[in-house]
């Protein structure tokens, strides 16, 4: 709405030869509202009549009441709560130093098992080895996550673009490789395709090298436009996060959502899910032999884990995702919320990292078997004694794996 205000002045002016014309010798002229003229030896005035017109704007909170508009339609606080602090103080740095410990040992392990019998190893083996390889890059980001917690991000913007590289190529190559692996079984089982063994080998050796090269590529609009934000008023902790300050960065944040969305998770998800439903079909149908059958059960439960420690995550990042697009009601109480959930969800997917050793050791017939004879080489225990610490190992699971097929050698 405008409010137009006209202002009319009159403006009187003299001549500046008869400003020497003493007071008293001086005449007023009639102003008769245009121009007037004496004689040369009196001032010329001239009489000017304007209209001046201001505009004025109707702002987006006026209004003829007394009432403040919400806070929360300025700014939301950036300090965080004293939950959050609380965790990423006292729960982050214990939890995320266990995760460590338990994700490096454990996937060095699987390393190791896996390059001894590197002549002889499956194609699903060859998947898995890439798989701890990822999730042994993700274990050495965990000491950065605990220090950006505590004290904020203080080692730079070359540091903080390799962490997030790092974060984002481990998730989308443990995706890619958990829907190869599930492709591999499904080819094997339900369609019973076995190709020549070299050939074979090369095609999985290129399977892997595509993945990576997907998952870099994948991850380079995060690896781009990182950059160590400081929060306004210096009321919070600097961070390490995707730079969002222009159009062209918000679109790179836009696509790389989709990506982490569609091409990170629900993509892989769905052909995970559609090949296991086939491959459990046919095994009910065929009733094939156990060893098989325990060799799809392991699959099968490090694909769940998967599923079960990235799908919360996941799902509070799409909510952020909707919240930042404006697609649904932003509050402070809603920013908040997500904040501690983000952080929370991310340590239960950063977690992930040390599960699937556990798995392969607790389910893999033919893995407890090479992860004994490794331990015993090395001096530091022997079958018996691990009997007795694991009841479920027992030595008649031990012996199995020695006629076990390639299939249950994980």
């Amino acid at each position: 709405m405008n409010y137009p205000l006209t202002l009319d002045m009159d403006f009187i002016t003299y001549n500046l030869d008869d400003l020497d014309t003493p007071r008293g010798n001086r005449r007023t002229g009639d102003i008769t509202g245009g121009f007037l003229s004496e004689r040369k030896d009196r001032a010329i005035v001239s009489y000017f009549s304007f209209s001046l017109s201001l505009q004025y704007k109707e702002f987006a909170f006026y209004s003829n009441s007394t009432e403040l508009p919400p806070q929360e339609s300025y700014f939301c606080s950036t300090v965080e709560g004293p939950l959050l602090a609380s965790f990423k103080a006292v729960f982050m740095p214990v939890a995320y130093s266990l995760v460590f410990l338990l994700g490096m040992m454990g996937n060095i392990l699987v390393l190791v098992i896996l390059e001894r019998h590197r002549q002889t190893r499956s194609s699903t083996e060859t998947f898995l080895f890439h798989l701890a390889v990822a999730d042994l890059l993700l274990v050495f980001i965990l000491p950065f996550a605990v220090a950006e917690g505590s004290v904020g991000w203080v080692l730079g913007t070359f540091l903080c673009k390799t962490v997030i590289g790092l974060h984002k190529i481990n998730f989308y190559c443990s995706s890619l490789l958990l829907a190869c692996i599930a492709v591999d079984r499904y080819l094997a089982i339900v369609h019973a395709v076995h190709a020549y063994r070299r050939r074979r080998l090369l095609s999985i050796h290129i399977t892997c090298a595509t993945v990576w090269l997907a998952g870099f590529l994948f991850a380079l609009p995060e690896v781009l436009f990182a950059k160590v934000s400081q929060p306004p008023n210096n009321d919070s902790l600097p961070h390490c996060s995707f730079s969002q300050e222009n159009e062209a960065e918000t679109k790179a944040w836009f696509i790389s959502r989709f990506l982490y969305h569609i091409g990170g998770f629900l993509l892989p998800m769905l052909v995970m899910a559609w090949c296991y439903v086939g491959v459990v079909h046919r095994l009910w149908q065929a009733q094939r032999r156990p060893q098989r059958q325990k060799a799809v059960r392991v699959a099968i439960l490090v694909t769940s884990i998967f599923f079960l420690c990235w799908s919360p995550y996941h799902v509070v990042i799409f909510v952020d995702t909707l919240e930042r697009l404006k697609a649904v009601d932003s509050s402070c109480a809603l920013r908040s919320y997500l904040s501690v959930a983000i952080t929370v969800c991310e340590f239960l997917g950063l977690a992930h990292c040390c599960l699937n050793p556990m798995l392969y050791t607790f389910a893999g017939v033919k893995f407890r078997s090479d992860l004994s004879r490794l331990l015993t080489k090395l001096g530091c225990a022997g079958p018996a004694s691990l009997c007795q610490l694991f009841p479920s190992w027992r030595k008649s699971s031990l012996s199995e794996s020695e006629n076990a097929t390639s299939l249950t050698t994980f």
